[in-house]
């Protein structure tokens, strides 16, 4: 972010809109301009001129109380994002086949900055583990199997950046909060082939997940199957899902290169 801002080239009035609509979450649904004056840290005056600008144009309405939220045409540019992409519509079938045959949820996902973002999502109709997940949720990468196989084939110096730019925090006592153990993990990861997840996110939850790599040979998503260990043993993980999962990966590496998708 520094070299752009040094270039030239960087505009602080479009950084500081993205900022307003950033402001909004899951539990900042309705902000007052005394709110998004105290979560952008723009004064009262530059940040009503930039959320009234956003309410011009359509992606922040306000309500009676003089109240501002987020409207549905944000979800447009997610939506564009992922048309481009092309990628969710080329893995879902597969998903759809992997999750047939194992009986339990399957997963895509590719990571943004240091959230994995699920890309698309196939829930095994009898299961209810990860009911909550859905396309758009995001996670920590460094607590998740598809966060694992997204960094683990990165070049080192990615890896710690992409460590320090994150909240770590111990999610669970299984949770890896040590820069040099995790990339220990990770040599691991690389040298199986996949990575797994046990009890790291919350306890009781399972997966297993592989890279997804473009055709210039660079990760851009990762593959899981989620499940839980009440119901599934580490041989069953091994020698049932991972070779499924394997297989659906191979095939949308396959893809992948056939459409010389970049990610």
């Amino acid at each position: 972010m520094n070299t752009l801002k040094e270039s030239g080239y960087f505009v602080n009035s479009v950084a500081k809109g993205f900022q307003v609509l950033n402001a909004f979450d899951s539990s900042s649904v309705y902000l007052t301009l005394s709110d998004l004056e105290r979560k952008t840290g723009i004064n009262k005056a530059t940040v009503r001129r930039f959320v009234l600008t956003l309410v011009d144009l359509g992606y922040v309405r306000i309500s009676e109380a003089n109240k501002f939220q987020l409207s549905p045409k944000v979800l447009d540019l997610g939506a564009h994002y992922l048309e481009s992409l092309n990628l969710p519509d080329i893995a879902h079938p597969i998903l759809e086949i992997i999750a047939s045959k194992v009986k339990e949820s399957t997963n895509l996902a590719i990571l943004d900055k240091a959230d994995i973002v699920y890309l698309s999502r196939v829930n095994a109709a009898e299961r209810i583990i990860g009911a909550n997940l859905r396309v758009g949720s995001r996670l920590p990468y460094y607590a998740t199997s598809l966060g694992k196989a997204l960094v683990a084939w990165l070049p080192e110096e990615d890896r710690r950046d992409i460590w320090s730019s994150a909240k770590i925090e111990a999610l669970t006592d299984k949770t890896i909060i040590d820069f040099q153990e995790f990339e220990a993990h990770l040599s691991t990861c690389r040298q199986l082939g996949y990575a797994d997840g046990n009890d790291e996110l919350e306890i009781g939850l399972r997966s297993i997940a592989v890279p997804i790599f473009n055709w210039k040979g660079k990760p851009i998503a990762a593959m899981n199957i989620s499940t839980n260990n009440m119901r599934s043993s580490e041989e069953k993980i091994k020698n049932t899902y991972l070779p499924a999962l394997i297989e659906g990966a191979m095939e949308l590496n396959k893809q992948v290169k056939v459409h010389k998708i970049l990610g």
